[in-house]
């Protein structure tokens, strides 16, 4: 056997010692830790001694019962019509509580949203969409056991663009939010579970409304996709997005733009029918069913009402038919009228009263009367196109088109009423009345000098007839022997008086060619005439018609408002 150098023994005995020491110190510190992790274990359990019991066992406890008859309480009084209330799946004792959070983070639910679980905790429950005997994304939430699933649904705008009534549509930016009860997700938290990841959202059935009236629609992705979900603890669950929505509205343009437009906002289930998916209007004012931003400022729109209405409608398919819950909101607008009267109404009406002018300018001016009418006429008719040229191009009558064809023709009456004036200024009369009446008193004259001339010749004759009888014996013979010559001679012989012209002396040497100055007067005082009474007609009927205008269709406005 070798010898063991003392040296050597020492260290050796040292090494065991330092060892022996060091599993001491650890014993040590091992029961002091242990002794300070019990000291910490009861002092929680002395602390949430009363939720200690809350495992997934597959029962609610009597606290969650609570809290989901009281908020059920609540929601009775708010909704006024319960056909449609959530009744059928507020408490559903056949879905257990999933034991999602510790035991110092569950029970004491409020509904009040103070704080918040990370998302990540539903994954036990939904894992990828599809757990076997557990939570299948594909289902909704009452549809395993034949009940329908009520979906609240709510609207916040936050802005709205200038509508268009050229393409009839109109843009939003708002919230869209919706609440139903999956029971299936009810948990043990305390504070509700919030989901921001679409990654996650996406594992859980929710409702696929999509908006009938759209023609473009977005979800905002700035700065990450603008999605929320909220999972309470009784299975509420709380869903709201932010999107950009360009919506189609009918308008009706005949009392533009003294018009009140209802625009639509309709929103339906695309798959699940009414008897699985049944949507409703969060009726809570003022914030729901449809909420406004209190800074939204329209260009040429107010907005002064919202109604909403609940709907449903039979779709044919190529087996029978479904009906599909929807709902529809209304927000009623009224166009500011301020901006067409000083661009348009002020303008045309400034212009037919300077047509009115050439009423006061010489009826000789026909350059400065035409020029001033004419050019009226198409100044007024280049505004009527720069006014239509934002309007569809629509079958019917608009308020503003007989604004504008009123004006129009008023200004063409001015053009014809100075067409009848410069014909009564220039008209040269040569065959008037006044030499007609002349002519004729002067024949008559004529003839009656004649009658007596005539009847001195015969006297004259009768005078004579003795001395000649003889003779006129021996003619008489002659006479039956027919002579063209002398009975022609004969006859111009005895007519030679009748034929005889009428002295010069008995009228007055008249030119053809040279009007009558007398009508000439009488044609300009026409004229004239025409234009005095134009001086009052023409104001007189705009007057009227504007006052006309103005009453008849702000009392249609008014009606159809109400």
């Amino acid at each position: 056997m070798r010898h063991v150098p003392l040296a050597t023994l020492f260290i050796v005995i040292i090494n065991v010692q330092i060892t022996f020491t060091q599993l001491n110190i650890r014993k040590i510190q091992t029961n002091d830790n242990t002794r300070r992790q019990q000291q910490r274990n009861q002092r929680k359990s002395e602390s949430f001694d009363q939720y200690s019991h809350l495992t997934d066992t597959g029962e609610v406890n009597d606290q969650l019962k609570y809290y989901t008859h009281s908020f059920e309480q609540k929601v009775r009084e708010a909704v006024r019509d319960e056909e449609y209330m959530l009744k059928n799946l507020w408490y559903d004792p056949d879905y257990v509580i999933h034991d999602l959070c510790e035991p110092h983070k569950s029970g004491g639910q409020t509904g009040e949203l103070i704080w918040s679980e990370s998302g990540d905790r539903l994954l036990k429950v939904i894992g990828n969409g599809v757990v076997e005997d557990g939570y299948n994304m594909f289902m909704a939430p009452g549809q395993s056991q034949g009940k329908r699933t009520d979906v609240h649904v709510a609207v916040y705008i936050e802005s709205m663009s200038s509508f268009k009534a050229q393409s009839m549509d109109f843009e939003v930016d708002m919230y869209l939010a919706m609440g139903w009860f999956d029971r299936r997700l009810a948990h043990n938290c305390t504070h509700p579970i919030l989901v921001t990841s679409k990654l996650i959202a996406e594992r859980m059935w929710y409702p696929d409304l999509y908006f009938v009236n759209s023609k473009y629609a977005y979800l905002q992705e700035v700065t990450t996709p603008n999605l929320m979900v909220i999972v309470y603890p009784d299975g509420l669950i709380f869903k709201t997005m932010r999107l950009d929505v360009t919506l189609s509205c009918m308008m009706d343009l005949k009392l533009f733009p003294l018009d009140y437009q209802e625009c639509p906002l309709t929103i339906q289930s695309f798959a699940y029918i009414e008897q699985i998916v049944n949507l409703t209007w969060r009726d809570d004012p003022p914030n729901f069913p449809i909420g406004f931003n209190p800074d939204i400022k329209l260009n040429d729109m107010q907005i002064t009402n919202k109604r909403f209405i609940k709907c449903a409608g039979p779709y044919p398919m190529f087996r029978g038919e479904g009906f599909w819950s929807c709902i529809q909101g209304y927000i009623v607008m009224k166009r500011l009228v301020l901006f067409h009267i000083i661009q348009t109404y002020i303008p045309t009406g400034m212009l037919v009263s300077i047509s009115w002018m050439s009423f006061w300018l010489d009826p000789r001016a026909s350059p400065a009367r035409i020029s001033l009418t004419i050019t009226s006429l198409l100044t007024l008719t280049t505004m009527s196109n720069g006014a239509r040229q934002d309007l569809p191009q629509v079958s019917y009558i608009k308020a503003l088109d007989i604004w504008l064809t009123f004006s129009q023709a008023l200004i063409f009456l001015v053009l014809l009423e100075y067409s009848f004036v410069s014909y009564y200024m220039t008209k040269r009369t040569t065959n008037c009345s006044h030499r007609n009446l002349f002519y004729e008193e002067r024949v008559q004259e004529c003839k009656r000098e004649e009658k007596a001339r005539k009847s001195l010749v015969n006297n004259n004759k009768t005078a004579n007839s003795n001395s000649t009888e003889g003779s006129d014996l021996n003619r008489n013979k002659k006479s039956q022997q027919f002579s063209l010559t002398h009975g022609i001679s004969s006859c111009l012989s005895e007519s030679s008086a009748l034929m005889a012209p009428v002295p010069a002396r008995l009228f007055p040497k008249f030119d053809a060619k040279k009007p009558c100055g007398a009508c000439s007067e009488k044609n300009e005082r026409i004229a004239v005439k025409i234009d005095e009474y134009s001086r009052w007609l023409f104001p007189t009927v705009f007057t009227v018609f504007c006052v006309s205008y103005w009453l008849y269709f702000t009392w249609r406005s008014s009606a159809s408002e109400g």
